[in-house]
């Protein structure tokens, strides 16, 4: 019966689709939503002489291929893919869109720093140059199918992306010889990755295990609906029907990041962070969590993203007592903002982690009080109920209600994402403080794009916070 019921659905929307769609082909695409990069690696890549330099020369076929058909394509109208675009990251140097390497005179510990779904390792790039400078040997790994054209991810999957982590986690481990100090750092979907590494190192001692666990935005879990995308994608393999491979298609003009999401990224994200949760149970219930590392999560609570209930239902309340904590990012419950706040966001906090106690430290960076935009510390130890303040020299900036899933990682003075960007390095676009105002329909940005915040003002929290839990003391 349930098959049935499946096969019916599949069918109404093979219906629907065909009566909305027209005859949308791949020829008529954007040459960024149809090229197909035959370079990319894939897990089926990996043999027991496989390492990261030829991770790294793959990279570079990928890189030399993008090139080559896009040369080979009129690109007049592609902001970020446009030949002479100062948008176009293939003319920067270094390009931020590749995996770097970050090597101090003197090598003090080592660290993994993997980026998010349709992101680049530009995310990470701020707190790699910052632990490079406390004596850091960082490997940033470019995830397959990212920093080139968003057709990159229609035929990726999460497979291909586990696989280029435990390539570069190996490098890492073999840069660092017998120095114990290997680390690994994730956001987003980088975070799901690194959780699920870690967690494969638990149960295969041949994979090196990190001392520490750092965590911003983990996609532990997504919304349900993006369990529907592998019909979608199934459907867009018609040939009248390739545009309903893709979740939306814009105009890419980020020069880090893909706007366009095909669904099989939504797909893959369904199918990674379910699998990744019925790891976790597997590693609880095997008790070898037990031997998990300790973790540290950041998490705006207001994250359109991910399911910030997630890291405490599928993840966190299962951790053994091992010193890991939760920092959550409040909304801003100043009472100038109270009128304007859904009650759902307003309760989320209380009603997803409760008064405690925890097994973990609890944090969370809130108002002081509601009559200031200063913010505190709030401190829960794990196994307490007492709850201990400690204020902090930061605010939330005039006309910020709350952080965001992609507001994480970047300082405000980032020069393409901050509010506040430093002027001595530019990449074509300031996304962070676009002042918009006008005329609608002129632009392509749309309002909620500049509505949503792109960088942390918390940073200088976080980093420190990292540091302090790396043992690194600044110099």
């Amino acid at each position: 019966m349930r098959k049935m019921i499946r096969l019916g659905v599949t069918a109404a929307l093979i219906v629907t689709l065909l009566a909305s769609g027209g005859c949308s082909t791949q020829d008529s695409a954007a040459p960024w939503h149809r090229i197909q990069l035959k370079e990319e690696f894939t897990a089926e890549d990996v043999t027991d002489q496989y390492q990261w330099k030829d991770y790294l020369a793959q990279e570079e076929r990928v890189f030399t291929e993008l090139k080559e058909k896009l040369a080979a394509e009129d690109t007049t109208n592609g902001y970020r893919y446009a030949a002479n675009s100062q948008l176009n990251p293939l003319l920067q140097t270094p390009n931020w869109n590749r995996s770097f390497v970050l090597t101090p005179p003197k090598i003090r510990a080592g660290i993994l720093m993997i980026h998010g779904l349709s992101d680049s390792p530009y995310s990470v790039r701020s707190l790699a140059l910052a632990l490079e400078q406390q004596g850091f040997l960082v490997i940033a790994l470019r995830v397959p199918g990212h920093g080139t054209i968003p057709s990159a991810l229609l035929d990726a999957e999460w497979e291909d992306w586990a696989a280029a982590t435990r390539v570069a986690a190996q490098e890492v481990k073999r840069q660092l010889g017998d120095n114990p100090n290997f680390y690994i750092l994730g956001y987003s979907n980088g975070g799901a990755l690194t959780l699920n590494y870690s967690l494969d190192a638990l149960a295969d001692t041949s994979l090196p295990q990190p001392k520490k666990i750092i965590l911003l935005s983990p996609m532990i879990g997504i919304s349900k609906y993006a369990g529907l995308s592998k019909t979608l994608d199934i459907v867009g393999h018609l040939p009248l029907l390739s545009s309903r491979r893709w979740l939306n298609k814009t105009p890419e003009y980020n020069p880090f990041k893909y706007n366009s999401f095909s669904v099989n990224a939504g797909w893959q994200a369904h199918r990674f962070s379910t699998q990744l949760q019925d790891k976790i149970a597997a590693r609880e219930k095997s008790q070898l969590l037990q031997k998990l590392p300790p973790v540290l999560t950041f998490q705006s609570l207001a994250d359109a993203t991910v399911n910030t209930d997630a890291i405490e239902n599928y993840f966190y309340r299962y951790l053994p007592k091992n010193n890991s904590e939760l920092v959550l990012f409040d909304i801003n419950r100043n009472a100038n903002f109270v009128p304007i706040t859904k009650t759902s966001a307003s309760t989320y906090l209380q009603n997803t982690f409760g008064a405690g106690p925890h097994p973990y430290h609890f944090v969370k960076i809130s108002n002081r009080n509601s009559s200031t935009m200063e913010v505190s510390e709030w401190r829960q130890a794990a196994d307490e109920l007492t709850v201990q303040e400690r204020p902090l020299n930061l605010a939330y900036p005039p006309g910020i209600f709350s952080l965001s899933h992609v507001a994480l990682p970047f300082p405000t003075d980032d020069p393409t994402f901050g509010f506040e960007p430093k002027q001595d390095e530019f990449y074509g676009i300031r996304l962070g403080n676009v002042p918009l105002r006008g005329e609608t329909g002129t632009v392509i940005i749309k309002a909620e794009a500049g509505m949503r915040l792109n960088s942390n003002p918390f940073y200088p929290y976080m980093q420190e916070r990292i540091f302090n839990w790396l043992d690194v003391a600044a110099h």
